[in-house]
């Protein structure tokens, strides 16, 4: 997975159209062996790349709705799961019962575990972090497992029958229900997304054909023709192009 933020995927189109209009002022004298390196090829590889990086973009903003729908959902997870777990612990099961809805109620809660570096904040224009969201997911796939596998432990455990009605099983697992449901719905958005992800990625990232090659290779063009020290190539010198894994 690409491990840039969406804006250092933003800043490596803006600076390649940038490289782009620089190189076409220098006219005639910029005349690349590599037809790849020309104007006219890098131009449609900008608008290519953009394209794909708009559509993901479009995307991810279509799954928000979905996304903060599922948190709503998942966001009062934490609580009952300690209720549940405190119920169970008022009771005269066994030690062991205890042990294993406590390791399961940790990992539903998140305890002791790590978690994919958070998103910058998006504001209401500004679309979810591909990989982040991808991540994201897994963890929401795994809480509702784990919490599958605690209601099954409670089912086996004669001792705990709670009063209250949202700590039965039978409520549990209506929740439970609602948690896949949820999960599986996001799962069928985020396969679309994923798609288009790697789509944008290849056009930015593959060796020899993506816009972060073709770039550098056309900063070295440029510095073979005027000089290292020469005013042309210190037109484009200082652009960056950061690399990303696919």
């Amino acid at each position: 997975m690409a491990s840039n933020s969406e804006t250092g995927h933003a800043v490596n189109l803006a600076n390649f159209k940038v490289l782009i209009d620089a190189c076409g002022t220098f006219g005639a004298a910029y005349n690349p062996a590599n037809a790849r390196l020309s104007v006219a090829s890098m131009t449609t590889q900008w608008t290519s790349a953009s394209t794909d990086h708009t559509t993901l973009n479009q995307n991810l903003m279509a799954a928000k709705p979905t996304i903060n729908n599922r948190e709503a959902l998942f966001s009062p997870l934490s609580k009952l799961i300690t209720r549940v777990v405190s119920s169970l612990n008022s009771t005269d099961a066994s030690p062991q019962i205890k042990a294993d809805a406590k390791g399961l109620a940790d990992k539903i809660r998140g305890f002791g575990l790590s978690k994919p570096k958070a998103a910058p904040p998006a504001d209401g224009t500004t679309p979810p972090d591909a990989d982040f969201v991808s991540k994201s997911h897994l963890g929401f796939v795994q809480r509702a497992d784990n919490f599958k596998s605690l209601i099954e432990l409670l089912k086996t455990e004669p001792a705990y029958t709670p009063n209250e009605a949202d700590l039965t099983t039978a409520s549990l697992a209506t929740l439970y229900v609602s948690l896949k449901t949820a999960n599986d719905g996001m799962g069928t958005i985020l396969k679309g997304v994923e798609k288009k992800r790697i789509s944008r990625d290849k056009s930015l990232y593959t060796p020899n054909t993506g816009i972060v090659d073709t770039a550098t290779k056309s900063k070295d063009y440029v510095k073979s023709i005027f000089g290292a020290t020469s005013p042309e190539y210190k037109m484009v010198k200082g652009l960056k192009f950061r690399i990303s894994s696919i």
